[in-house]
């Protein structure tokens, strides 16, 4: 009898221990540095929920964000599609307020939102810092975008190239919202997609670059954090972790898009993100006539970084390719050609980094900076 009953005890006590892990969720930390002068904050600003066509409750969505290493994150249900309508109610303002003492509890901002979804040629517009999302349910699509302005919204385009590729899915009507000053954003990245002319666009008009899930399903079901994976994201250099912080970022464009070991964004923002991530160890190298020196590369970052020399070095070689994986070192192997005269230069080994776009097909563009004293 006793057996059985230690039994039992050991059992439910294990049950207790498995139900408190399970609460104590694990956060995985997205590292990126600061830059000078303001926060990096992870956000994610395009999200939906079984109050539109998500399958999944909104507290859901928060636990999910907050595991995944996200601060910021927009709930953006549908107005107009609601094919649940049936089993949950049409207020368009309900998401939010579901998730709101949730995340404020796990110290998340969320940010009141909706996506405003209406047919080619107009496309798909989310609408953040919105102050009713029930107001935005109007026949009309650009009634619709004039009175989430009106609330004083931050309004992007969604999947620019989701059904239409090219330079003609720029038509009247964006134009129109970009002269209005309705439209301040763009997607260029939306879930595992890149569209390099909604990028294009981004740099050429002044527009905001984001990236986001746009996620309707479990994210563990497109994301694997256990094999280093991310969500796609938005990368948002505020001054401080605030609502009104980071609605001044986002109007003053201080963003850069993260998907898939990718980074998009404007020179000054890219170029800071990488600088600080990467350091050079061991960077005092010694080459004795044709000896080797090997000097360690260190990557802070939660982005990997593929580099591609510009250049050969004088006087050595150097790798004319280098991945940097996240998180990790590497060693870069020098190697000196002799005949070079004795002395101490300072050298920077020219790269361009192929994974990390300013504009389409133009990779940032580094140095790696060491000092090399040649001995005869």
């Amino acid at each position: 009898m006793f057996p059985r009953f230690l039994q039992s005890v050991l059992f439910a006590c294990f049950c207790l221990c498995a139900v408190l892990q399970a609460y104590a969720a694990e956060r995985a930390e997205v590292q990126f540095p600061d830059l000078p002068g303001y926060q990096t904050l992870k956000c994610d600003f395009h999200i939906h929920t079984v109050f539109s066509d998500g399958l999944v409750w909104p507290t859901v969505r928060v636990e999910e964000a907050w595991r995944n290493g996200l601060d910021v994150m927009a709930i953006s249900d549908h107005i107009e599609y609601l094919p649940h309508k049936e089993d949950v109610t049409t207020n368009l303002n309900r998401s939010y307020e579901v998730a709101k003492p949730f995340a404020d509890k796990l110290h998340m901002i969320l940010i009141k939102a909706s996506e405003i979804t209406r047919d080619e040629p107009h496309g798909h517009f989310n609408a953040l810092f919105i102050t009713d999302a029930n107001a935005l349910n109007v026949d009309n699509e650009q009634d619709a975008i004039r009175i989430a302005n009106e609330q004083g919204a931050f309004v992007f385009w969604n999947h620019p190239e989701w059904k239409r590729k090219g330079e003609s899915t720029w038509g009247e009507i964006q134009q129109g919202y970009l002269e209005k000053g309705w439209m301040k954003g763009i997607e260029p990245f939306n879930a595992g997609e890149f569209y390099p002319t909604a990028f294009k666009w981004g740099i050429e008009k002044n527009l905001t670059i984001l990236g986001n899930t746009d996620i309707h399903r479990p994210i563990d079901d497109l994301y694997d954090y256990h094999i280093g994976q991310h969500r796609t994201m938005t990368l948002v250099f505020a001054t401080e972790k605030s609502e009104p912080a980071i609605k001044e970022a986002l109007l003053a464009r201080r963003t850069v898009a993260f998907s898939d070991d990718k980074l998009l964004g404007e020179e000054q923002w890219v170029k800071p993100l990488f600088n600080l991530a990467v350091s050079v160890r061991d960077r005092d190298a010694v080459l004795k006539g044709k000896g080797e020196y090997m000097v360690g590369i260190h990557n802070a970052s939660a982005c990997s970084y593929d580099l591609e020399a510009t250049s050969k070095g004088e006087g050595f070689t150097y790798p004319q390719t280098l991945h940097l994986p996240a998180g990790k070192t590497v060693m870069m192997l020098l190697k000196g050609e002799g005949g070079v005269a004795a002395g101490t230069k300072q050298v920077s080994l020219p790269y361009r980094v192929q994974n990390v776009l300013t504009a389409p097909e133009k990779p940032l563009e580094v140095t790696l900076d060491l000092n090399v004293q040649f001995v005869e």
